[in-house]
């Protein structure tokens, strides 16, 4: 994890930022507003790990070569921008009791975040023409999902949900006078995006399930059967697709293809490419200890056994 340590030191500074001016909030948005930064601060044992937000400034510096406390402030800004549109996204996902707190405090994370960006970037600034169309890109997303199966037709659209995190890679090339590389970074955060969003969804796919959300892996499943999206799918089936037939080494092909794709493109992000690659190594992991198990059951059995219990 050279892409995340080589930069641990900078994180904590952004996150203590982060927190110093959440604590500013009004009450009783404090507290609500910590414990929700502290569920994404990678440096928490018990956090969930969007490294990709906080770390494309950085992952970018040897490009732009950007200043470190540039890099902090992009960083930051983007810890802000994570945490109103996850919220946004709970929100349209769940029914839950305290949504009038949870939008509150998604507006008073959101202006943090435009406070952040506006000390870089001037109204004139084509920052805020590309910000406005990555929070377009997200908004057809998240209201398109169950309506199209865009991870066999339109695979890059899975990533579109997260794009508003592409702000600060696009506004540290703006700083830094390479304005020419947007397309091509933005494309590559795209595919990196992918590959996450598909680990995520092996991880969550029975809650998707469960919720009626859409899920790459429950696509990837249905395509194998030709059917439609989740048509005759429910946990048995599955379950028999991964673990009997295989279906979650096809999908880490997938995976690996666009990882290929990624570290075949320029210029070069090293942290980028070695970040999507671990991520795809990872399901690659679960994949073989699948497919490692199905080997011993169609022996009988009985090698598994004795693999497990004489010790």
């Amino acid at each position: 994890m050279e892409w995340y340590f080589a930069y641990k030191d900078e994180l904590e500074k952004v996150f203590r930022q982060a927190e110093e001016r959440t604590a500013a909030f009004p009450a009783p948005f404090q507290n609500q507003g910590l414990d929700y930064l502290a569920r994404f601060n990678p440096l928490r044992e018990d956090s969930t790990r969007n490294y990709i937000c906080y770390l494309l400034p950085f992952w970018l510096q040897e490009l732009t070569g950007l200043a470190p406390e540039i890099c902090r402030k992009l960083s930051l800004g983007n810890v802000f921008v994570m945490a109103h549109y996850l919220i946004q996204d709970d929100v349209m996902d769940t029914a839950a009791d305290n949504r009038k707190m949870q939008l509150a405090l998604s507006q008073l994370f959101y202006t943090e975040c435009l406070d952040v960006y506006r000390d870089l970037f001037p109204a004139s600034s084509p920052f805020w023409t590309y910000a406005r169309t990555y929070i377009g890109e997200w908004a057809v997303s998240v209201t398109s999902e169950g309506t199209k199966d865009f991870f066999q037709g339109e695979r890059h659209q899975v990533a579109l949900k997260a794009s508003p995190l592409k702000m600060a890679g696009t506004g540290a090339l703006l700083l830094s006078g390479r304005a020419d590389l947007i397309q091509a970074i933005t494309d590559m955060t795209d595919t990196a995006l992918v590959v996450l969003q598909m680990s995520d969804d092996w991880a969550d796919w029975s809650e998707d399930l469960e919720e009626n959300s859409y899920n790459c892996l429950l696509s990837h499943i249905s395509a194998e059967q030709k059917t439609a999206y989740r048509e005759g799918l429910g946990p048995e089936q599955i379950r028999e697709a991964i673990y009997v037939r295989g279906a979650l080494a096809s999908y880490v092909s997938i995976a690996d293809q666009a990882v290929q794709q990624l570290e075949n493109l320029e210029p070069d992000i090293p942290g980028l490419r070695m970040f999507t690659r671990s991520i795809a190594e990872e399901l690659g992991e679960e994949a073989a200890e699948i497919e490692t198990g199905r080997s011993h059951l169609r022996r009988g059995g009985l090698d598994f056994w004795l693999s497990k219990n004489m010790k």
